[in-house]
């Protein structure tokens, strides 16, 4: 591995919490439009917040894919497996600050920021060897569409589970339109 692959993990890093940031002021800057529920965080839900992480995090692959240029295969098998690690593990630590009762606007940027480092550990690792992974480009091109899948479809239709509740509200996906979110901030 060489340095140049090492300071775009690093500058992948940034990219992702530069992202998140914008990700999850993104419905609001649309004025609740379409663009807002497809690509930014409806709710204070920990689904909604991974969605912020998982776009970052997925385009910053793609620019490394267009910067370095080879083993394409090879990039997309870490990268999905990367994406993957950051969900579940940013999922599972919200499920556990949520369980130990911890103010979820502060345990949100620790869990991405964990996450988000977990998953740039799992790419770095994996592409210390290229080649060994190559032959699970198929599994990871139908775990990355399957990813998707669940991007696009959870934030209108929701499983009615935990993980995906507005932590304020309760309520699940889209907020009805003129629902008043000063009642619940009160």
């Amino acid at each position: 591995m060489n340095k140049k692959w090492i300071y775009t993990e690093l500058t992948g890093l940034l990219f992702t919490a530069a992202g998140f940031w914008f990700m999850r002021q993104l419905y609001r800057l649309t004025n609740y439009g379409l663009a807002g529920v497809l690509f930014g965080c409806v709710n204070h839900s920990a689904w909604e917040t991974a969605k912020a992480l998982i776009l970052p995090y997925l385009v910053w692959g793609g620019i490394e894919l267009l910067c370095l240029g080879k083993h394409m295969r090879c990039l997309c098998v870490a990268k999905t497996a990367a994406l993957w690690v950051m969900t579940l593990s940013f999922l599972g630590l919200s499920a556990l600050t949520e369980l130990a009762g911890a103010a979820f606007e502060t345990s949100d940027l620790i869990c991405s920021a964990l996450a988000a480092a977990a998953a740039t550990a799992v790419s770095v690792f994996m592409t210390r060897d290229f080649p060994r992974y190559e032959h699970c480009f198929p599994v990871a091109l139908c775990l990355l569409f399957l990813l998707m899948a669940f991007y696009f479809s959870f934030t209108p239709f929701p499983p009615r589970l935990t993980l995906f509740a507005d932590r304020i509200s309760g309520q699940f996906g889209i907020p009805p339109t003129g629902y008043d979110f000063g009642a619940d901030m009160l």
